[in-house]
């Protein structure tokens, strides 16, 4: 027994098409409609497997959009729900999907793949052309970012960064004037935040993954900053002063504790938490 379907949307030859390609795979098309009226009305009259209708069809009395997808919904719940868009808002995408939409297409691509996307919403599977999956993807990954920057601190990620620079954490403490002892554990908790449990797994996320600047590019913008540089020296450079043991080198900005020595700075590290914070 074919299964049977209803077709909606404001431009006739979108609904032409669909109408032939569902016909030719051997899909019952039991009603066609052109606006949000006689879509619900066809909705209502006819039972059926599957509703595949354009989002935006301003046409009509009803409201299209989201409150025409809860309305489809609410009179058939058992039917599948696919929508054509054109839609690059992951936000309402991700609305339909929560609503109950089972399959997504965008109108941009060959229709001739319509079928696959009926058949999911008929068996209770979730479809979602190329072009929307690719969409959602990049959104996670950004969402990932995001969620990450704000889980780690400043510190742990100038730490980070000079760490994927190649710097040893003798360095990364000596030029941040603090101790070892510090530097280390802010690189614990950075990699507890990340999932990462030795340094086998760090370096492969700094070369994989390479979080916004965690990695050998640049830090973030606004978030992190560049370990100090001393400057060079050698034949034709002049000699730069070296401190005494204990004494700030005026030449190095102290990016934690300004105004404290390098043994001031030591004692402030007691109360660093575990998670890297004062």
């Amino acid at each position: 027994m074919s299964s049977s379907v209803i077709i909606a949307d404001d431009h006739p030859i979108v609904v032409a098409g669909v109408d032939s390609i569902l016909r030719n795979h051997h899909y019952d098309v039991v009603a066609r409609a052109y606006d949000t009226d006689s879509l619900l009305e066809a909705v209502q009259e006819h039972p059926c497997d599957v509703v595949v209708t354009d989002f935006s069809m301003p046409e009509g009395v009803h409201a299209d959009g989201t409150a025409m997808i809860r309305r489809i919904r609410a009179l058939r719940p058992d039917a599948g729900i696919v929508v054509l868009t054109m839609l690059s808002n992951p936000a309402v995408l991700r609305s339909l999907l929560d609503m109950g939409v089972a399959a997504i297409f965008d109108k941009r691509t060959n229709l001739r793949d319509i079928p696959v996307a009926v058949h999911a919403a008929e068996v209770g599977r979730c479809y979602l052309s190329p072009a929307i999956r690719r969409l959602f993807q990049e959104t996670d990954h950004v969402s990932e970012k995001d969620d990450v920057a704000s889980r780690i601190t400043k510190r742990e990620l100038i730490v980070l960064n000079a760490y994927a620079e190649g710097h040893t954490l003798a360095d990364i403490a000596s030029s941040l004037g603090r101790s070892i002892k510090t530097i280390s554990r802010q690189k614990r908790s950075a990699m507890g935040k990340l999932g990462l449990q030795n340094d086998g797994q760090l370096y492969q996320y700094l070369n994989g993954a390479r979080y916004d600047g965690i990695g050998a590019g640049a830090p973030p913008r606004g978030i992190c900053q560049e370990i100090p540089q001393r400057a060079p020296t050698g034949p034709g450079t002049p000699e730069a002063s070296t401190p005494e043991p204990g004494e700030p080198d005026p030449d190095e900005p102290d990016l934690f504790a300004p105004g404290l020595t390098p043994a001031e700075r030591d004692l402030t590290d007691e109360t660093v938490g575990p998670d890297g914070t004062a």
